[in-house]
């Protein structure tokens, strides 16, 4: 089986200014046994705040959920700007430009980590920034039932 077959690639934040704050499209694990979340950073003036909630229903933010994440130390496109650091935990991650600008953030939660009952997963960055260039794409993998087109993962509009 090919990447795509045994894990949904869900893009769940464009590539854009966010220094207003944003949340992204909320994710429903129940189909899924474990997410990652791969955040890209341009330019980042402030330090805008990342916070993963949990809900029962779609956009539901009723739990700010512990998560893993690692970064890489160094900018993008330079020699060691592929290796990710070492893995630390957060429940509001405080992203301080000297730290993300030009970087990559790897967030990693297993759906049994949830709080029970609260299946959706939504990111959401604070307004604490005055520029926030920031992409992310949702990695859902151990889908309960694997098949060639794995099932949506976003809520039906």
């Amino acid at each position: 089986m090919r990447f795509c077959e045994q894990n949904k690639i869900v893009p769940i934040l464009e590539p854009e200014d966010h220094q207003n704050g944003v949340d992204g499209d909320s994710i429903n694990m129940a189909n899924y046994d474990h997410l990652t979340l791969i955040f890209s950073f341009g330019e980042l003036t402030g330090n805008a705040v990342l916070t993963i909630y949990s809900g029962a229903a779609d956009a539901a933010k009723t739990t700010a959920e512990t998560f893993n994440y690692r970064a890489t130390a160094a900018d993008l496109k330079t020699a060691a700007g592929d290796t990710l650091g070492t893995e630390a935990t957060s429940a509001a991650l405080t992203l301080t430009d000297a730290t993300y600008e030009d970087r990559l953030l790897v967030v990693e939660m297993d759906a049994e980590e949830l709080t029970p009952g609260q299946e959706f997963v939504t990111p959401s960055l604070s307004d604490a920034a005055s520029e926030a260039l920031i992409s992310c794409v949702a990695i859902l993998s151990g889908p309960r039932f694997a098949q060639q087109t794995p099932p949506s993962a976003i809520p039906a509009a």
